[in-house]
Order: C-alpha cells, then sequence, then structure tokens
C-alpha cells in the first residue's frame, strides 16, 4: 500500500470545532484500469455548425480548444438527423438543415488549429424505404478526401430509441445493426475505412436494444459502444441534487450494465457518448455554475475507475451545461476539465473512503505535463460534499510533500459564475490561458472546506506502476 498525505491549504483558517478526518489509502500496488489522454473529450450539437455565435476562427474559441487537446469533439444530437451536406446549396428540402462547404471548411479549420480530432455523427434519417441512404454521406467523405480532412470516427444516428419522440419514426434496433454494416462497406471505399464506428449513440441503458443491435449486424462493426448518460431532467433538478451522492451512485449500476455487455465482445470498449448533468439542456442557473463540478468531477472519476474509455462532454457551447458562455468565456467546469487533462494519467488506483459525501479518486500523474512532474508521481482528485469541512490526512507521510490545485467558487456562493484556484479567480488573459499554478504544500494536513473540490499531487511517490505507459496488475 502506498499511503498518501493530503496536506494544509494556507488560507483556510483553524476551526475550533471537532472536525472529520479521513485517512487516505491509495491502493498503488493494483492498476484498477487503464484510460488513454482522450478520455475526456467535449460535444457540438451539429445544428452549432451554421452558427455565428460559437465562432470557428476566433482567436479566444481557439485558444480555450487548443487547451483541450489531445481529446475528440463530437459533432452529433438531435440536430445531426436533419443534417445534410449541402455543397451546392441545391440538396436540402423541408426540415432539413444544410451544411454548406465553408461550413465544414471552417470546422476542419478548427481542427487542425487545435489539435481536436473529430468524430462526426451522421444523418441515419436520410432513407431509402426501410434502410438508410449513404448518398449524401458519399458526397461528404468525397468532399473530406479531396481536401485531406482527417475524420477520426463516425456515428450514424442520435438516440435511436428515441426517434419516436424527436422524429415520430422509428428505426429498430435489428434494422439499425444492418445500417451500420452499410456504413462499414461505404467507409471501406474511402481513406477512411480504419477510421473508428461508433454507436448505438443510445438514450440511457437499454440492454436489449443494445444486443439487438449488436446481433444484427452492430458487433462485426463497430469499434465504440456508445451510450448517453444524464443524472435527472435538468429543468426539475434542484440546487442540492447537485451534491448528493445518492445521485452519483446511480451512475455505478448503469456503467455496470454497459460492462457486462462490453465483455462479451472482444476488442469492444464503451464510451459516455454524450453526457452531462441534467437533460433539456440543464438546469438555469446551476449547470453552468461552480456546484456543477461535483457531479462532473465525480463522473469522470466514476466511469474511468469502472472501465469506461472515453467520456464526451455535453457541450462546449450552447445551452445551460455548456463549457463555455454565451461569449465564448469559460464556465467553471471548463477550468476543471483542463485542470483533470494536464494533471490526471492514465492509470487508476482504489482509494476507499470511510464516507459517502468524500469522494475519493486517485491515478498515475500525466507522464507529459506542464507541470514537469517526473514518472512515479500519483494525483488524487476529492470531492468533499458535506456542508462542513473535513480534514484529509494519512498515518505515515514519510517527508513527501505535495501541490494543492483546490478550487473553490468566488465568494464562497456555489451557484457562482466564477471559479477560484488556490484564492485566484481564473479568466483568460488576452485570450490566453492564464498560469494554473499549484500551491506547495509541507507535511501538514489539510483542511478542505464544505462543498469543494480540487487535485493534490504527490510529486516524488515513486510509484512503479507510474514510471512508464505500461500498466500493472489489471484487476476487472
Amino acid at each position: 500500500m502506498f499511503f498518501l498525505c493530503l496536506l494544509g491549504l494556507a488560507w483556510i483558517q483553524p476551526f475550533t470545532v471537532s472536525l472529520h478526518t479521513e485517512h487516505i489509502r491509495v491502493k498503488a500496488d493494483h492498476v484498477l484500469q487503464v484510460i488513454d489522454d482522450m478520455f475526456v473529450g467535449v460535444t457540438l450539437e451539429s445544428g452549432r455548425l451554421r452558427s455565428q455565435q460559437f465562432n470557428f476562427s476566433s482567436p479566444k474559441v481557439l485558444a480555450l480548444g487548443k487547451a483541450l487537446a489531445p481529446g475528440y469533439l463530437r459533432i452529433g444530437g438531435t440536430s445531426g438527423d436533419s443534417l445534410v451536406f449541402d455543397p451546392t446549396h441545391s440538396i436540402a428540402t423541408g426540415y432539413q438543415r444544410p451544411v454548406t462547404a465553408k461550413n465544414w471548411d471552417d470546422l476542419n479549420m478548427f481542427l487542425h488549429k487545435t489539435g481536436l480530432k473529430l468524430v462526426f455523427g451522421l444523418n441515419v434519417m436520410l432513407r431509402d424505404g426501410t434502410k438508410w441512404d449513404p448518398a449524401n454521406a458519399k458526397l461528404l467523405l468525397k468532399y473530406s478526401s479531396d481536401k485531406g480532412y482527417p475524420i477520426a470516427g463516425f456515428e450514424l444516428g442520435n438516440e435511436p430509441n428515441l426517434f419516436y419522440r424527436h422524429w415520430n419514426t422509428t428505426v429498430s434496433d435489428a434494422q439499425l445493426g444492418r445500417d451500420y454494416k452499410e456504413l462499414k462497406h461505404v467507409l471501406e471505399e474511402t481513406v477512411y475505412k480504419s477510421s473508428l464506428i461508433l454507436g448505438p449513440d443510445i438514450a440511457g441503458y437499454a440492454p436489449r436494444f443494445i444486443n439487438n443491435f449488436l446481433s444484427n449486424g452492430g458487433a462485426s462493426v463497430i469499434n465504440v459502444l456508445t451510450v448517453h448518460h444524464y443524472y435527472f431532467n435538468g429543468h426539475s433538478a434542484t440546487l442540492e441534487d447537485y451534491s448528493k451522492s445518492s445521485i452519483m451512485d446511480k451512475l455505478i449500476p448503469n456503467i455496470n450494465t454497459v460492462m457486462d455487455i462490453v465483455r462479451n465482445h472482444h476488442g469492444l470498449m464503451a464510451w459516455l457518448g454524450e453526457t452531462s448533468s441534467g437533460t433539456g439542456g440543464g438546469t438555469p442557473g446551476i449547470s453552468d455554475r461552480y456546484v456543477a463540478g461535483n457531479l462532473w468531477l465525480d463522473k469522470l472519476g466514476l466511469s474511468a475507475k469502472n472501465g469506461i474509455k472515453g467520456v464526451m462532454r455535453q457541450a462546449i457551447f450552447g445551452s445551460h451545461y455548456s463549457l463555455l458562455d454565451s461569449n465564448n468565456n469559460p464556465n467553471p467546469d471548463y477550468w476543471l476539465t483542463l485542470l483533470y487533462k494536464r494533471l490526471v494519467g492514465n492509470k487508476v488506483f482504489d482509494v476507499p473512503s470511510t464516507s459517502d459525501n468524500i469522494r475519493l479518486y486517485a491515478h498515475c500523474t500525466k507522464l507529459n505535463n506542464v507541470y514537469n512532474y517526473k514518472p512515479g508521481s500519483i494525483t488524487v482528485y476529492a470531492l468533499n460534499l458535506n456542508k462542513a469541512p473535513i480534514i484529509l490526512t494519512i498515518s505515515d507521510l514519510q517527508g513527501k510533500t505535495a501541490d494543492a490545485f483546490w478550487l473553490t467558487p468566488e465568494g464562497g456562493d456555489l451557484k457562482s459564475q466564477k471559479v477560484r484556484l488556490n484564492g485566484k479567480t481564473l479568466e483568460l488573459v488576452n485570450n490566453q490561458i492564464p498560469h494554473m499554478t499549484p500551491r506547495h504544500l509541507g507535511s501538514r494536513q489539510m483542511t478542505v472546506p464544505g462543498n469543494t473540490f480540487g487535485f493534490i499531487v504527490i510529486p516524488d511517490a515513486n510509484i512503479a506502476a507510474c514510471q512508464s505507459h505500461g500498466h500493472g496488475t489489471i484487476i476487472g
């Protein structure tokens, strides 16, 4: 066992009341799971390709996108099943939404400059009788190939188990499996034959739909099994819902359902292909505030710990749960996502906790990091869901120091749209990411305020499994 001490934040004043003390033990002799640097991605609704609000060429947007690389940008959502590629302005009819050659060029310029990789959802509602019509997809693929645009992955349709709600029609799980086989055939005739194929991109966890899809062709085609996850209806959720461990824990059986299916199909992996706090765009005045980080950070921890290999955050822009506001300025979850990507590495360890309201996760520190942490270091991220502060400590520090990246809401307001890192408000500086520096800690115990979260790095932990990208013993 590696015993880890999480140490004191200098600006926190001592409390006269008796505080709960959590003794942290990271089981660093066993690697639970392995993820990669692409684990956290972002999404954008297909309809936003035609929006002027999210300007792909804006220096601010480019700087914010580049900071999230490496990662995937998934273009999809409900609007994707009304989208058609229309370079000649002569194809789209009726309810269909055209994507022009300029729209597509602007997107690909953004991808090239930021380093994000594209996962694109094709329109499955373009149909020839009962089956998918690939004609428009072929047009898009040829245009992209001629331009030399890379496309990392493809989806076909969005939330097909809800087509009856969005489109007043249905596509059966079996037919969708056959449509995916056709997609594979189309891609094999192009330069994109090695791109990922992801699906069925369903809403929620529907084992019967997934299994029928897989048994009717899907299993022979897809590389990644995708499901969508939201905790609740965003418009009926309360502030308290964003800090409840009981709500967070509902994700665990859902992940287990998907992982049981994945284990029966060799080589298949699972992603949360679209996910955020609440459906319907999130909760106004809450989903884009500091408190939403509880659900987001815990979801990343639970997903990595339980075998999910990718988490695509809905959305980088648009709606109440977006990482950026309507002026393309970062919301609190943007900064949280950025810190996660900078600090959290590929190997996952178990960290027992004595309380449901103290959520603890541990990984190797990311090997290629901007802070020059050396191989062997470890990163713990912690959430204190209690209203009262707690003390984090261990039995044996062995002279090791720690760096803290602790995030708190500006003014102590959980509904603040501003977040502080170690007491300093995070804001763009001339459209550039500010320095996000840690607080170097000595060998003191750490007093953690109520309803807060953050990261602690132990640079000199010297964990054997964290010395390289290779993994140790994998359990599960």
